[in-house]
C-alpha cells in the first residue's frame, strides 16, 4: 500500500497549539506527516519539539508546495484573518485545484465567516476548504447561521483543549515562577489575578467598542478600588507589542503588576492563580476547562458577544464601566463544556477520504 502523505499548515500560535495532538494522533496512526509553517506559528511548533519546513508563505498560484511533498490530503488551522494573512484560503484553493482534500480546524467560536472570506467584502465566503472541524454543536449551529455549508462540518472536538488538564496537572508552580521573575517566598495564588490580553486594538480598531489597553485600564483601577495587597499577571499575546505596556510595571504600585508574553506558555500562567478575566481569548475557555473563576471584561461592546463562553452564560461577561470588585466573583455551577477530541472518528474519516477503509 502507498504510503499516506499528509501535509498540515498554519502560520498562527493558535492553530499550532491546536494541531501538534492532530500530528501527534497522524504519526501514531501510521501516516506521513509534513508540516509546513513560518512566523509565530513556527516559533511555537520549535518551542514544542515539532519539525517543520519553514516557508515564506502561501501566494495564491503557488503550487510547488504541493508538487513538492505530494500530499494525499491537507490539514490547516482556519485562524488567520484576512487582512493579515491568506496563505490557509490560497492552500485549499491550490489544493482543490489539484484534486488534494483538505480540511480546516477552528480553535475558536468567533468570526466564524471572517475565517473562510478574502479581503474583500465581495469575498464572503469566497475560500473554503472540503471540510470543516467545527469543533462542537455549538460551532456548527453558528456556523450554519453565518452561511457556513452544513455539509462541510464536523464536530471532531478540539485538540488541544482535551488534553490540557493533563498538561496542567503535570506543572509545578515553584518550577513556573522564577522564569516571570516573582519568587516564591510571599506568593499567594489566591491573591494573584490573571488578565488575558489580546491584540484587539491592532485587528479591530474601535469596531468592538474596545480594545485591550482601555480594558486592561478598566481592570486596574477596579483591583485599585480593593484596596488589597494583590499581584496582577498580564499575559500578552504573541502579537501584543509589549513595550506599550511597561509603564504598569514602573515603581512600586498597588497591585504589583507582572507582564508576561513568551517566558511560559498559557497553560503554565494559568496555573499561578485561580481568577482569571480577559476578553475573548481561548485562554478563558482553557480556564473554564480547568475549574478556574473566569469573566470576560468587555466594556462598551459593539456588537456580538466573541466570547463563547459568556455568549451562552456560562461565564459573566461585563460590558458597562461600572466598578466591580475582581475578588467577588465566583464560579458558576455550571461546569461542562464540550471540548474533547475524538480521535477514532476523525482517523476514521481520514480513512475513509483517503479509501482506506
Amino acid at each position: 500500500m502507498t504510503e499516506q502523505r499528509v501535509l498540515v499548515f498554519t502560520c498562527e500560535p493558535g492553530g499550532a497549539v491546536m494541531l501538534i495532538p492532530v500530528i501527534a494522533l497522524l504519526k501514531k496512526s501510521g501516516f506521513h506527516v509534513d508540516v509546513l509553517s513560518y512566523g509565530y506559528g513556527g516559533q511555537v511548533f520549535s518551542k514544542n519539539s515539532i519539525p517543520f519546513a519553514e516557508i515564506a508563505g502561501i501566494a495564491d498560484v503557488d503550487g510547488v508546495l504541493l508538487k513538492r511533498f505530494r500530499p494525499h490530503f491537507v490539514i490547516t488551522s482556519a485562524t488567520s484573518l484576512p487582512t493579515a494573512d491568506m496563505s490557509e484560503k490560497y492552500l485549499w484553493q491550490i489544493a482543490k485545484e489539484n484534486g488534494v482534500e483538505t480540511i480546516a480546524f477552528c480553535d475558536q467560536w468567533q468570526n466564524y465567516a471572517l475565517r473562510f472570506s478574502g479581503p474583500a467584502v465581495s469575498e464572503k465566503l469566497a475560500y473554503l476548504p472540503d471540510y470543516i472541524n467545527c469543533i462542537n454543536d455549538i460551532g456548527r449551529t453558528e456556523m450554519i447561521a453565518e452561511g457556513l455549508p452544513e455539509r462541510k462540518l464536523f464536530t471532531f472536538g478540539h485538540p488541544y483543549l482535551s488534553i490540557i488538564k493533563h498538561i496542567y496537572n503535570c506543572l509545578q508552580i515553584e518550577e513556573i515562577l522564577p522564569r516571570v521573575g516573582i519568587s516564591m517566598a510571599g506568593y499567594d495564588d489566591r491573591e494573584t489575578l490573571l488578565f488575558v490580553s489580546e491584540p484587539i486594538e491592532e485587528y479591530y480598531r474601535d469596531m468592538r467598542g474596545y480594545n485591550q489597553y482601555s480594558v486592561i485600564e478598566h481592570f486596574l483601577n477596579n483591583v485599585r478600588r480593593t484596596a488589597r495587597h494583590s499581584r496582577v499577571i498580564i499575559k500578552l499575546h504573541p502579537k501584543d507589542d509589549k513595550a506599550r505596556f511597561a509603564y504598569l510595571t514602573l515603581g512600586r504600585s498597588n497591585p504589583s503588576v507582572n507582564l508576561v508574553q513568551n517566558e511560559i506558555s498559557s497553560i503554565e500562567c494559568l496555573k499561578l492563580t485561580n481568577h482569571v478575566f480577559g476578553m475573548t481569548s481561548l485562554m478563558l475557555i482553557e480556564s473554564f476547562i480547568l475549574g478556574k473563576m473566569v469573566t470576560s471584561l468587555q466594556p462598551g461592546l459593539i456588537g456580538v458577544d466573541q466570547c463563547v463562553l459568556s455568549r451562552h452564560a456560562f461565564i459573566q461577561n461585563i460590558t458597562n464601566h461600572e466598578p466591580f470588585d475582581p475578588f467577588y466573583f465566583e464560579r458558576d455551577k455550571a461546569t461542562y463544556f464540550d471540548i474533547l477530541f475524538n480521535e477514532e472518528d476523525f482517523i476514521d474519516f481520514l480513512k475513509r477520504r483517503l479509501k482506506l477503509s
